[in-house]
């Protein structure tokens, strides 16, 4: 099934190399380099990615977490922050919608294959865990 996948960050030679590692899947990658990654992305997951790469700062409000994840519960997420472990509120949110949380210091290849794994799962709208 091919998609769009949207990559949003502040590093324009993350989001290169990583859509340069992407360009053997049939999605269309679509890299958006902005200031303040996850406000940009509030905006474009109304396009309904099947995956959508966000850059955080670390001092991200978790409501706007929750409120990307819960815009687009098909659309499988994947996060990287500054330093690991991520602040526990996030990564609380972000596991609750199967999503995943990595830092900006992996290895670029570590990035494109995990988001190659996200791609693979089987689509199926998610929901917390929890809830009814």
């Amino acid at each position: 099934m091919n998609g769009n996948v949207i990559l949003v960050s502040d590093d324009y030679d993350m989001l290169l190399q990583l859509a340069v590692g992407l360009r053997g899947t049939p999605d269309t990658v679509t890299m958006v380099e902005s200031a303040r990654p996850l406000a940009r992305a509030l905006q474009l997951v109304v396009h309904r990615p099947r995956a959508m790469l966000v850059t955080l700062d670390g001092l991200e409000n978790v409501v706007d977490v929750r409120a990307l994840l819960s815009t687009s519960p098909e659309t499988r997420f994947m996060f990287t922050v500054p330093q690991m472990p991520p602040r526990h509120p996030v990564a609380r949110v972000v596991g609750e919608y199967g999503g995943v949380i990595m830092s900006r210091r992996d290895e670029l290849v570590v990035m494109v294959a995990t988001l190659v794994a996200l791609l693979a799962r089987t689509p199926a709208a998610r929901q917390p865990r929890g809830a009814a």
